[in-house]
This record gives structure tokens, C-alpha cells and sequence, in this order.
């Protein structure tokens, strides 16, 4: 009868050692509190980037076209349309060509005469257009008139929009054949420059066609 009981007894001993073994490992215990001078250390929520903060990309400056009279060092050439003078983005007088959005200044490059650049129209030179010195548009298209500019004047910038335009001058169109074809298209050049007249080689410096 003892021998039983002290087998109970030991059984016991046994079980209770074993729940405080199991309770002493158990993820579900109570954390041991963090020890002095210890920092909990939290993990930082990534931060959204504002929408529209990106930086911008650099825009090109504005090409310049210069017009002058066809009889100035300008010069005159010939091209698949007819006569051309007065107009350039070079030196001397040209067909022009830029890409669908670009910019251009104006620039009058003679001292003593106002010009204009007006689209006269998307299919060739007319022969009687309607020659208007007032101002319409800030963007170069089939409606565009730059109004008188002054000698030694440059205005814009203008925003050139995709066609191909027949321009002459209001003052000049008719008088000194001052025209030329502004192609405005991806991948379009400019033609080839006119023969200056007098055996000059190079453009003259700044204003003074």
C-alpha cells in the first residue's frame, strides 16, 4: 500500500514540473518588460511621393526667323512653289521648317522698314491675298498675322501648330516679292539659303539687312 502511494506521489511531482516547464516556454506568456535604457525600435511607414512633384524638363529657347527686304543682303532664291525672300532661320532667305510645338521669335532685321509675317494660305502663293498690318493670333497657324513689326524689333515667343503655311509680308508681298513656305512637321528642313546678292559670303552681324 505505501509502495502505490509513493508512486502517486512522485507521478505528481512529475506532471506539475512538466505544466510549469511548458507554461514557462508558451508563445502566449507575458512578455518580460525591456530593461533600462532600452529603446523599442518601430518600423518607419514608407511615404508617398506628392503627385506632379517630378522635375520638370528643361524647355528649348525659341528659334528666331528674321525677315528683311529681298533686295538687302537677305537675297532671293527660287523653290518648287515660286520666288523666295525675305524670310530666314539662318541667314539669307529661305524656306522655313520647325517641329509641331516649337516656339519662334520674330525678329525684323532691317533699321529703317516694318515688316509682317501673315499666312496667306495652306495651298500656294496668292496672287491678290487679303494684306492686313493688324495683329492675330499668338499661335502660328492658317489664321496668323503678326501685325506690323517695327524696325529692329523681335516679338513673341509664338507657338507654331503643324501645317504648311504660304506667308508674305503686308507692306511688301506684292511690291518686292517678300514670301517664303513655313513647313511646320516632324522631321521637316529648312531649304537651301539664297545666293547672297553683291558677293557677300556671311550675314551681316546683328540687326542692319
Amino acid at each position: 500500500m505505501s509502495t502505490h502511494r509513493s508512486a502517486l506521489i512522485l507521478a505528481a511531482f512529475g506532471c506539475a514540473a512538466a505544466l510549469a516547464a511548458c507554461g514557462g516556454g508558451s508563445g502566449g506568456g507575458s512578455a518580460a518588460p525591456a530593461g533600462p535604457g532600452t529603446t523599442p525600435v518601430s518600423t518607419p511607414t514608407p511615404t508617398a511621393t506628392p503627385a506632379g512633384t517630378a522635375t520638370p524638363t528643361p524647355t528649348a529657347q525659341p528659334q528666331v526667323i528674321t525677315m528683311a527686304l529681298p533686295s538687302s543682303v537677305m537675297g532671293s532664291t527660287t523653290s518648287a512653289n515660286g520666288p523666295i525672300g525675305g524670310y530666314t532661320q539662318t541667314g539669307f532667305s529661305q524656306t522655313l521648317a520647325f517641329a509641331p510645338g516649337s516656339q519662334v521669335m520674330l525678329r525684323n532685321g532691317q533699321a529703317t522698314t516694318s515688316h509682317t509675317l501673315n499666312v496667306l494660305s495652306t495651298t500656294a502663293f496668292p496672287t491678290n491675298p487679303s494684306l492686313s498690318a493688324a495683329a492675330s493670333g499668338s499661335s502660328i497657324d492658317q489664321n496668323f498675322a503678326s501685325g506690323a513689326i517695327n524696325p529692329d524689333t523681335t516679338i513673341g515667343p509664338f507657338t507654331l501648330t503643324a501645317g504648311t503655311y504660304f506667308v508674305g509680308c503686308a507692306f511688301h508681298y506684292v511690291s518686292d516679292t517678300m514670301r517664303t513656305v513655313l513647313v511646320v512637321a516632324a522631321g521637316a528642313t529648312p531649304g537651301p539659303q539664297a545666293t547672297p546678292p553683291g558677293g557677300t559670303a556671311t550675314p551681316p552681324p546683328g540687326y542692319g539687312y
